[in-house]
């Protein structure tokens, strides 16, 4: 089938399930999934609008942990698919429950406060359930410094992962010192240059591999083509990135500044290439071009054709004549702590508590 042909079946679908289902779709979708979506946003707009959600089902286009987020938070009547199971995070495969327990134990032994973990979306089930069992919360991007500055003012020390450049960039915003930060290694071995018996954050060694590509000969590239260029980036670049560049933030926050900046503004944005190009054509009075062409393989993996399929077994399953592709379920073990943890960030960042 062309494309064309798969995105009126598609339509025709969504058409005569009506109600039944809803198409969440991440920033970072390819810009055809993105239109036939019934909501679009980064990780923690996702994770709250698809808990609000009354669908039976729920297919969510983005990467599985994602989707894992939105199964957590689902009431019991609620499945959650995603087109394309082989869609993950490298990130989030850097660190596992053994590893966060030896660190965790490693850290605890070493510091003299409390150590609570805060663990990024950007992590599967095990460990959003790691952190809700010590009390921790999950955070995003846009909101990771009100997560910080929560358990800082109850006096705990926190353990940040498992992005190192989002923690090291989000403590510069909060002004933390050097001496008081500790990288986190994969074997257990801290690194501080201060006491690590009085540190405040302990970051895990992990990185993005989006947005790990982004060079300060990049920005000198654009800098010397553009003389007028505004360059944003998303806080998982590196340090050096973030304090040559304008200004950083979220996605939502990315596209949200972008929409609202005046006409014949000119941009170079340091995140995802899909997302990029999209912006390029929403926003069609200003000039955006990405710092470096840089796009996550595994958002690329939610295709036409497997979205297509997804609401094809819905449709079978709905009349009891076939299995649904692919849904998502989270471990019972698991289930209840990574809840927990999830509704700790939105009612922190909600001023619930």
């Amino acid at each position: 089938m062309t494309e064309k042909e798969i995105t009126e079946k598609i339509i025709d679908l969504k058409n005569q399930l009506k109600d039944k289902i809803t198409i969440p779709a991440h920033h970072y979708q390819n810009i055809e999934i993105v239109k036939l979506s019934d909501f679009i946003g980064d990780s923690y707009k996702l994770a709250v609008e698809s808990s609000k959600t009354s669908a039976k089902y729920i297919i969510f286009c983005g990467v599985r942990f994602m989707a894992e987020s939105a199964s957590i938070l689902a009431k019991d009547y609620q499945k959650v698919l995603i087109p394309n199971v082989q869609a993950g995070c490298p990130m989030a495969d850097m660190i596992d429950l053994k590893i966060a327990n030896k660190v965790y134990e490693i850290m605890s032994n070493a510091c003299e406060n409390k150590i609570i973990p805060v663990v990024y979306m950007n992590s599967y089930a095990d460990m959003k359930s790691f952190c809700g069992e010590k009390d921790g919360s999950v955070c995003t991007s846009s909101n990771a410094k009100t997560i910080l500055e929560y358990y800082f003012k109850q006096g705990h020390s926190v353990f940040f992962f498992p992005d190192y450049h989002l923690g090291k960039n989000t403590s510069n915003l909060m002004g933390i010192p050097q001496q008081q930060i500790v990288k986190v290694k994969k074997d257990g071995t801290l690194e501080c240059t201060g006491d690590v018996k009085k540190a405040k954050l302990f970051l895990w060694d992990g990185f993005c591999h989006v947005h790990q590509t982004f060079t300060e000969g990049d920005i000198k590239l654009v800098k010397e083509k553009y003389s007028n260029i505004k360059i944003i980036v998303h806080p998982e670049c590196k340090e050096s990135i973030v304090k040559l560049s304008d200004m950083s933030g979220s996605t939502e926050q990315i596209y949200k500044i972008i929409k609202e900046s005046p006409a014949g503004t000119t941009w170079a944005v340091g995140t995802e290439a899909n997302f990029i190009y999209r912006m390029s054509k929403d926003f069609r009075d200003k000039v955006i071009i990405p710092l470096r062409v840089s796009p996550c393989m595994n958002m690329e993996k939610i295709t036409l054709s497997l979205l297509y399929q997804s609401l094809q077994s819905v449709m079978d399953y709905d009349n009891n004549s076939g299995s649904l592709k692919y849904e998502i379920s989270v471990a019972q073990e698991y289930k209840i702590n990574a809840h927990k943890s999830l509704q700790k960030m939105i009612d922190i960042v909600s001023g619930k508590i």
